[in-house]
């Protein structure tokens, strides 16, 4: 039995070597790190720059060739496709030219040629969050991971997967201050940075202004009130669908719950994240007025009204095709849903803010890159980083309108304001880019319950109320409870986190005692980002960081 253990191990190392030898890409002259992220076609283009990148900011190999002999010797090294291509195509290579198909006799010698630091490849197979917490837990993570805005960041956190890279962001230039302000609290933890966006969202209403022509409809105000919203919705679907027919015409795909109840000063969770507030008036309202919008004025379709469309699904879903077709007036979605929009021809559309109660704002999230701690090449990984904050990246987003540029300085450019090939565009860029930066706020993520687990428990109470199972009391008191009762397991799980929560529900009692005898608190001690931005547009708050009592960009009206 030894013996045959021992044959069954050599012949299985030399079927691996075998394989590896059968591959010559897997083979190269420099390190390899891998990027895991989604499938999207433009990655490999993001790749290829992100070589030549390497090359011209003086990250790799120099090398002189003053013979033939030279050239032949570089030639022959173990240059996978990806690296000759960045060596031949690369600006700093200068006379390098077409190395390997045309390479330089004696007479053009000597030359220096660049070779990138490192080969970055793209692994989406690993994209599944399960999938890349049991190889990173495991030691087998990918060098670069993308995750899902401060929920992802929090968790992958949380579960010791992420390197801080705040040093490392000061000195190669991707430190928070390199992108939009309200991504501050995606990115960071506790002052410390783990991530960089990879492209920065914005959720805000897309405007077909033909279909608003051909029924006679007015272009709506670019930002609007609940009211504003609601007679102009029913005034449209009026005049689009014929009386005594199904209706196949509507206002608006859908709205946003979590804009709408933010609007009126209510988020998710307190001030210090302690607890979920979704018992609250406010947040009933909102139901509500969703639920009216949908069954009595009919501005919004239901569930089954969606389902009942027959449509092919393209780049972000039959959302796009339906409001190609004019069956949806206006649509929901960031910058990125002209990918797909610009499949459709020269489209005449507007961008405006969602409907408000008062307090006017957006949410804003990212797909950020992180670098994997329990890598052997971490400080490599960290380059990409800086890449991604670099002219190179960012103007690969403005040419394929993959959302807003991660670094907001290319997003005042002419060629993302008004991009050459798409007049019709003209202004919608705009609209998102001051949105980001008056009234985008990030998400409210509580350090004591999965934020995945609390919407889904919120989706399921207002589902609930949405399909007539609940009231909109019992819907908003389930919602709240529910959410409150993962919060008290986590502790019970959790001990650890015990003393933190005492120390915040202390804060939240000082921050409601202050609220009740009318002084504004330290913004420093409110944990809740969105809270962080209402109380200083309130004047509830004032910021004992660097003295200003204000938010930039939003004004009472």
């Amino acid at each position: 039995m030894k013996y045959l253990f021992v044959a069954t191990c050599v012949i299985l190392v030399l079927l691996s070597v075998g394989t590896l030898l059968s591959f010559p890409n897997a083979r190269t002259e420099v390190p390899v790190l891998y990027w895991v992220t989604d499938p999207n076609p433009a990655r490999e283009e993001q790749v290829a720059i992100f070589h030549r990148w390497l090359i011209n900011s003086g990250y790799g190999e120099e090398v002189v060739l003053r013979t033939t002999e030279d050239v032949a010797a570089f030639r022959g090294r173990n240059w996978t496709p990806a690296m000759r291509e960045a060596i031949e195509t690369a600006e700093a290579n200068g006379d390098a030219g077409r190395l390997w198909a045309a390479p330089p006799g004696e007479g053009a010698l000597p030359i220096t040629v660049r070779a990138p630091l490192y080969e970055l490849r793209v692994d989406s197979a690993n994209r599944d969050v399960s999938k890349m917490v049991i190889q990173g837990v495991s030691g087998v993570g990918g060098d670069i991971m993308d995750i899902n805005s401060g929920s992802g960041m929090r968790y992958f956190h949380s579960v010791g997967l992420l390197r801080d890279v705040t040093e490392a962001g000061k000195r190669l230039g991707f430190d928070p201050t390199q992108t939009f302000a309200a991504m501050e609290p995606e990115l960071t933890l506790d002052g410390r940075q783990y991530g960089f966006p990879c492209n920065v969202a914005l959720g805000m209403f897309w405007v077909n202004r033909a279909t608003l022509k051909k029924f006679g409809q007015p272009m709506p105000p670019e930002r609007w009130t609940f009211e504003e919203f609601e007679r102009l919705g029913k005034a449209f679907v009026e005049a689009a669908n014929p009386p005594g027919e199904r209706q196949t015409v509507f206002y608006a795909s859908s709205g946003h719950l979590e804009v709408m109840y933010r609007s009126l000063g209510l988020s998710m969770f307190n001030e210090s994240l302690t607890r979920c507030a979704l018992d609250d008036e406010r947040f009933l309202r909102c139901i509500k007025l969703l639920y009216k919008w949908t069954y009595e004025d009919h501005i919004l379709p239901s569930s089954a009204e969606r389902d009942s469309f027959d449509t092919q699904s393209g780049y972000g879903g039959a959302v796009l095709q339906l409001f190609n077709r004019g069956n949806y007036a206006l649509f929901p979605m960031g910058r990125y849903a002209l990918i797909q929009l610009r499949k459709f021809g020269p489209l005449d559309v507007g961008v405006v803010e969602l409907p408000h109660g008062g307090f006017p704002n957006a949410f804003t999230t990212t797909r950020a890159a992180a670098v994997y701690v329990g890598g052997d090449r971490q400080e490599l990984a960290e380059y990409f980083l800086g890449y991604l904050a670099s002219e190179d990246y960012n103007m690969q987003i403005v040419r394929d309108a993959d959302a807003l540029t991660p670094n907001p300085r290319y997003a005042e450019t002419e060629e993302f304001l008004r991009p050459e090939d798409y007049p019709n565009e003209w202004g919608a860029h705009e609209a998102f880019i001051r949105a980001e930066n008056t009234i985008a706020i990030g998400g409210a993520y509580s350090p004591y319950v999965l934020h995945s687990v609390a919407g889904r428990l919120t989706r399921d109470a207002v589902d609930g109320f949405m399909n007539d199972r609940l009231t909109a009391e019992e819907a908003t008191a389930q919602a709240a409870f529910r959410v409150n009762a993962e919060i008290r397991r986590t502790l019970e799980e959790n001990p650890g986190l015990r003393a933190q929560y005492a120390e915040d529900e202390a804060l939240q009692e000082q921050i409601e005692e202050s609220r009740r005898a009318g002084r504004p608190v330290p913004v420093s001690w409110i944990g809740n980002p969105f809270h962080r931005r209402y109380y200083l547009w309130k004047g509830w708050a004032y910021d004992d960081a660097n003295g200003r009592g204000e938010a930039p960009g939003v004004a009472p009206e």
